[in-house]
């Protein structure tokens, strides 16, 4: 029996309470439901994206999942072929209106190309979707999603059910790092320890031992020699990357941050034209997702962790000398915000 198979086709008792969304969902027209991966495609959003479209498809609706971005993160294209998780680009979903409803996850509204129905994440909100939206700042999107399969039924011991638990344990994992994140909580932990017990080990291992290319090793040694420290905090920048290979900025955005005596690390790239930067902070004074739209005038984030795509049209398909200027031009602007605005310190909201 598959999960699909396992979960009830309607719920005729009111919403468990952690699952608010949960009657909602069920209520609305799910005939042709798009799933958007918003946030950029990571371990915890391909697993919330998952998770969301079988227990759709178990009420009786038709899912369709779609990603922005790319699968240029290694461990992401290792999670995406051992489970089988296949979403579609973003561009395929601008080209088809006909979708009766839209569910943001991993994600909030400003990044999804239309105003969705339904938004369950765990980024700062930016605005509430159409009909229902669920943030949590917690640390990670798969413990909200984790909470919605269970008060639907899952069956997590089935073979299906240890699949999505394996996916949901690594986004977990990820996000909060292994538990260490300061915005991991008890229901990330209640989440994670539930999966762990129920996932299928053979694909764990696989999914978490990802092969890394040999290019990480050069990209942080570059990295590492063009560092600009001021205190605790350290930019760098890697040089123009193709898109194939962009997954390894915030990959080692979150290596620098480990550093002895550095607590927020801003790495960036020129990924075919375009300024990709990513952020990785522990300093908990760091608001990261205002820090970031206030330096760089756009994207966002949560605790510990942001990043932004700007995207230069003009700065497309010009010569290598003219590229490498460039690149040293919009480092010495990054690495001026950086240390400008993070050495003033962004400091986090009161809730």
């Amino acid at each position: 029996m598959t999960v699909a198979e396992s979960l009830p086709r309607k719920r005729e008792t009111k919403d468990d309470p952690r699952a608010p969304l949960l009657e909602s969902m069920q209520a609305a027209d799910l005939s042709r439901t798009a799933i958007f991966l918003g946030a950029g495609v990571d371990p915890d959003g391909l697993a919330s994206q998952a998770m969301m479209a079988m227990m759709i498809e178990s009420w009786g609706g038709s899912a369709q999942c779609f990603y922005r971005g790319s699968f240029n993160r290694p461990q992401n294209r290792t999670m995406q072929q051992v489970l089988g998780l296949y979403p579609r680009p973003e561009r395929e979903f601008l080209s088809d209106n006909g979708f009766s409803c839209v569910i943001s996850v991993d994600g909030p509204a400003s990044v999804c190309p239309v105003l969705p129905d339904f938004i369950i994440d765990h980024h700062q909100p930016a605005q509430p979707a159409k009909i229902g939206s669920d943030v949590r700042l917690i640390g990670a999107t798969s413990s909200i999603i984790w909470e919605y399969a269970m008060a639907s039924g899952v069956d997590f011991d089935s073979e299906e059910g240890a699949k999505m638990a394996t996916a949901l344990a690594i986004g977990i994992i990820t996000d909060t790092k292994n538990g260490a994140e300061e915005s991991a909580t008890d229901l990330d932990f209640e989440a994670l320890a539930f999966c762990l017990k129920r996932k299928n080990n053979k694909l764990y291992r696989e999914i978490l031992n990802f092969p890394k290319p040999a290019y990480y090793n050069d990209m942080y040694a570059k990295g590492w020699e063009a560092r600009k420290i001021e205190g605790s905090v350290l930019v760098t920048g890697l040089g123009n990357i193709p898109e194939a290979r962009g997954g390894v900025i915030s990959d080692l955005a979150e290596k620098f941050a480990e550093t002895d005596g550095v607590s927020t690390a801003v790495v960036f790239g020129m990924v075919d034209g375009d300024i990709d930067i990513s952020v990785r902070s522990s300093n908990s004074a760091l608001n990261v997702d205002e820090f970031v739209k206030t330096a760089f005038g756009g994207g966002g984030g949560k605790r510990g962790a942001g990043r932004v795509r700007l995207e230069m049209p003009l700065f497309k398909n010009i010569p290598q000398e003219m590229s490498n200027e460039l690149f040293k031009a919009v480092y010495t602007v990054v690495a001026h915000k950086t240390l400008q605005i993070a050495g003033d310190g962004v400091r986090q909201r009161k809730p």
